[in-house]
Formats: structure tokens, C-alpha cells, sequence
């Protein structure tokens, strides 16, 4: 008995169809804990060992605070090392999404920050749409209230867009095969 079998490209199957929608949340959220992970390597532990040698080895708050309320030179180290590291972060998220469209999470799970322009095309955010989805970052009045109000905004719009997206008229999509 012989049997043969049909080559794959004679067997007249319809192609794979590829749609975009907005992207699953575990997948956003793990994307983010990614980013924080690469900046904690590559930023925040070089200025915690920075900070942690202006401040000393006292662990106890009241006696930190005491000590740079009493030493306004290491107190304003202390505040241009935390300006930096906010700079840095912000740059980060900025920066990547508006040169590439993605971080380098977003990368590793095939996520899109882009923006639908008018004729049903998905474009890379300019700058400022860049820096208005991510102004949460800043830990300042008013920007600290989108820690609690972008989630919210998330969860009860149809659309899967935190407040600074829909502010900055941004998106982030993922490609699904069909």
C-alpha cells in the first residue's frame, strides 16, 4: 500500500487572516511589570545605592526625615537623585513609544501603542501624545490622582483605554490570527 500525501500548498486552504484589537490586559500589565523590571535594573538600583550613600544606614523614617530636614544639602541631593530617576522613567516610556511604538515590554509580547488616524490607518503617537498618555508617571499632584483613576477608567469603558489614553487619543493593540 503506497500512500501519498498532497503537497501543502496544493491543498487550497484560505489564508490566515491577522485583526487587530485592543490588546488582553494580563498582557498590558505584564508588559509593565517588564518595563519596571528593566528600569529597576538599569536605574532605580544604581540611584538606591546612590541614595542609600548620602542617606546612611538608618532604616527607621522618623530618623531619615530628621536627618534631611536637618541637613538641607543631603536633602536636596535626595531630591534632585528622585527628579532624575522620574526623568528617566518618563523618558523611557516617552521616548520608546514614540520613536518605535512599543517599549521594550511591549516588544516582548507584540504590543502597539499607535494612534487611528482618519482614513482607518494605525500610526506611531507623535511626541506629545506620547507624553500626555504617560504623565502618570509623575508622582505630583495632580498626576498622582491617575494612579487610582486611569485603572478606573479602564475597567468601565468598552473601549480597554486608560484616561490618558483616550485623553491622548493613543491605543494599544495586538495582533490576533484568525
Amino acid at each position: 500500500m503506497n500512500l501519498s500525501f498532497p503537497n501543502m500548498t496544493d491543498l487550497n486552504l484560505p489564508e490566515r487572516r491577522v485583526f487587530i484589537g485592543p490588546a488582553r490586559l494580563w498582557k498590558r500589565a505584564f508588559s509593565f511589570l517588564l518595563d519596571l523590571a528593566i528600569l529597576d535594573f538599569f536605574v532605580y538600583s544604581f540611584f538606591t545605592e546612590l541614595s542609600q550613600t548620602i542617606v546612611g544606614s538608618s532604616t527607621d523614617m522618623m530618623g531619615v526625615y530628621q536627618m534631611l530636614m536637618a541637613d538641607t544639602g543631603k536633602a536636596s541631593a535626595i531630591f534632585m537623585i528622585l527628579t532624575i530617576i522620574i526623568m528617566l522613567t518618563l523618558a523611557y516610556f516617552v521616548l520608546l513609544q514614540y520613536a518605535i511604538g512599543q517599549t521594550v515590554g511591549e516588544m516582548l509580547l507584540d504590543l502597539h501603542v499607535v494612534i487611528q488616524t482618519d482614513d482607518k490607518e494605525l500610526t506611531t503617537p507623535t511626541f506629545w501624545q506620547c507624553m500626555l498618555r504617560n504623565i502618570f508617571i509623575i508622582p505630583a499632584m495632580p498626576f498622582i490622582l491617575l494612579w487610582v483613576i486611569d485603572p478606573v477608567y479602564f475597567f468601565i469603558t468598552k473601549k480597554n483605554q486608560r484616561l490618558t489614553e483616550w485623553l491622548s487619543q493613543t491605543s494599544v493593540i495586538e495582533q490576533y490570527m484568525g
